[in-house]
């Protein structure tokens, strides 16, 4: 009996041990998104930055440019009174290797202003890719696919159907 208690305390103690090591491994990539976060709306055009030379951006079924990414946020600033942009994000799984490294991660992003008309909400499940450049990390492949937002009430949200389609 002993042993079985010996056992399993070894088990539960190397699980908890090794998700701590994950969370540490990929900290530096969820930093990074965190950063990218704090300025996607106040500072859009420095977001070419934290992406490499060969990068590729998928959402849902659709290849975007950066580009064109930095020129909507642009423009968001420039329709709406004191836009902020908020983005909830856990890390679901993730490898970090010398050269290479990925973050599997569920996030809700939710964009509002003053202007009170806006209320954007994506859920999404995204694949970020990292390769190191010189001496910092910089995304090569975004990958999102939408998910609908449950916590979005129908009399909350004019938009509600298309934020939750009924396929």
């Amino acid at each position: 009996m002993k042993r079985f208690l010996l056992t399993g305390m070894v088990f539960i103690i190397s699980l908890v041990i090794n998700n701590n090591a994950l969370a540490a491994d990929t900290d530096v990539y969820a930093n990074i998104l965190k950063k990218m976060d704090g300025i996607a709306c106040t500072q859009p055009e420095k977001l070419l930055g934290f992406y490499g030379k060969d990068l590729v951006i998928i959402e849902d079924d659709k290849r975007s440019l950066l580009e064109n990414r930095v020129k909507a946020y642009q423009q968001m600033m420039s329709d709406f009174r004191d836009i902020k942009c908020q983005v909830q994000r856990q890390v679901l799984s993730g490898h970090a290797g010398n050269k290479v490294g990925y973050v599997l991660v569920d996030e809700i992003a939710n964009v509002t202003s003053k202007s009170g008309h806006n209320d954007e909400r994506q859920h999404s499940v995204c694949n970020y890719s990292f390769v190191k450049e010189g001496s910092s990390w910089k995304i090569t492949l975004e990958h999102c696919s939408s998910l609908p937002d449950y916590s979005i009430n129908p009399g909350d949200d004019a938009l509600y159907y298309f934020h939750n389609p009924l396929y």
